[in-house]
């Protein structure tokens, strides 16, 4: 029996549906989490945040990428380049979402993503990732410090 092997590809406008529903999987779990009572997002914003990425794949300014086991999307980076002209970096790649499939997770298929990542940074002269994460989500956390990311920013919320 042949393994089936994860292949980095693009996300092109036939894998609309089934990213939509990675996104919507990966919003349904933040809305869940308790977190300040305000936090939720909004019904609909996975299809317009896929449409938008859609839109934009074409440019030099995002990285919109999925692994496939065959035709199936397991996990998914979406990453755009920000322009920082005031400082010495003058630009970063900012990572908006990495998500894997629900009874996927922890299989070793985000990693090959963030490597993309990384090699689309070196490749557009980027020095800085930078990614933000709920602090609540502690998976999500606890892969990114195994994966050399370090906290950089403390973003502060208080409700008013």
């Amino acid at each position: 029996m042949s393994q089936k092997v994860l292949e980095i590809r693009p996300i092109l406008p036939q894998n609309r549906e089934e990213t939509i529903e990675l996104v919507n999987q990966f919003f349904r779990m933040l809305n869940k989490m308790p977190l300040d009572g305000i936090f939720k997002i909004r019904p609909r914003a996975a299809a317009k945040m896929v449409d938008v990425y859609l839109k934009l794949r074409g440019t030099d300014k995002v990285l919109f990428i999925g692994g496939f086991l065959e035709e199936e999307l397991v996990s998914l980076l979406i990453a755009r380049i920000e322009e920082k002209p005031y400082l010495n970096e003058e630009k970063n790649l900012f990572i908006d979402l990495a998500i894997t499939k629900q009874g996927k997770r922890k299989s070793g298929f985000m990693k090959p993503l963030v490597d993309e990542a990384f090699r689309f940074a070196k490749e557009n002269a980027i020095l800085a990732i930078e990614l933000r994460a709920i602090s609540e989500n502690e998976g999500a956390v606890e892969f990114w410090k195994k994966m050399g990311f370090d906290p950089f920013y403390i973003r502060f919320r208080k409700l008013v």
